[in-house]
């Protein structure tokens, strides 16, 4: 019979084989990946020959840069996405104060259904969105391709901004009316404050969905206006020509690096901003 003091140790020990297995599967993928585009020949090699660099070239990345017009896609992406964080900011801190402030019944409809435009699968909003924009002459612009991360973008938005200014201690906000502050003094120098790291988190978490969208830039954007998403897609190649897996690895790697490394340096206001509308005041 095993005791309890050797079970808890098998238990232990299960679990720890069994948190390898799951590190082992989340990052050899991206191994993989980096490896692949450090090959000159990606394809039809067995992954030890690309962990081990049997075929080591930078070659992938140059064709990235030049054949890919890497810069003009990332000018692409980073407007869209700066832009969009911007806008989201500007529309939704308002808002998700003004819904906070309103009777629980109400503002919980309204948080429904702003929410429930998160609930419609984006592939159904691409064709009435694109016959928009052609009546609207922004087809193919970054200004249609802005006005639909911004659709996808608001509702989500707002919905976890109303739970952070759910968070405020309503005591702030009363002791600053018993001071003579306006409506604007109590949003602008007492709950924006306080609220502020679930702010950076939101904007933070905006950039990295317009960074990382890809279904709205294939319908919606034009020539001029396609993101790093999209400009991986000239590497398919076609029946004849074949994909270039070797340069696709090099291009997911320098579409994803700077997202990781946006992701680092930010990773403390994430937590904390993930974190700060989890109690309420």
């Amino acid at each position: 019979m095993i005791s309890p003091k050797a079970r808890k140790r098998i238990q232990v020990f299960l679990i720890h084989v069994l948190l390898a297995i799951w590190l082992v599967i989340s990052v050899l993928p991206p191994i993989m990946l980096l490896a692949a585009s450090l090959n000159a020949s990606a394809l039809f090699r067995s992954p030890w020959d690309l962990l081990l660099l049997r075929d080591f070239s930078i070659e992938n990345y140059t064709t990235a840069f030049v054949a890919g017009d890497f810069w003009f896609f990332f000018a692409n992406s980073l407007i869209i996405s700066t832009a969009s964080v911007i806008i989201v900011l500007v529309t939704c801190v308002p808002m998700a104060y003004g819904l906070s402030t309103i009777s629980d019944r109400a503002r919980n409809a309204i948080s429904f259904g702003i929410l429930a435009m998160r609930f419609i699968p984006y592939v159904v909003l691409a064709l009435p969105l694109f016959l928009l924009f052609v009546n609207l002459g922004l087809a193919g612009s970054r200004v249609g391709l802005l006005l639909a991360h911004l659709a996808i973008h608001i509702p989500f938005a707002t919905w976890m901004l109303v739970g952070f200014f759910d968070a405020v201690p309503r005591e702030l906000e009363e002791s600053g009316i018993i001071d003579g502050c306006n409506a604007w003094n109590l949003f602008w120098d007492i709950a924006v404050p306080v609220v502020r790291s679930g702010i950076v988190a939101l904007a933070i978490l905006v950039f990295i969905m317009s960074w990382n969208e890809y279904l709205f830039a294939l319908f919606l954007a034009g020539s001029n206006a396609q993101p790093l998403t999209v400009g991986i897609t000239r590497f398919l190649g076609g029946i004849e020509s074949g994909a270039q897996y070797g340069v696709i690895a090099a291009y997911s790697v320098l579409v994803i690096l700077p997202v990781i490394v946006f992701s680092l340096v930010a990773n403390r206001y994430i937590v904390s901003g993930m974190t700060a509308g989890a109690v309420k005041g």
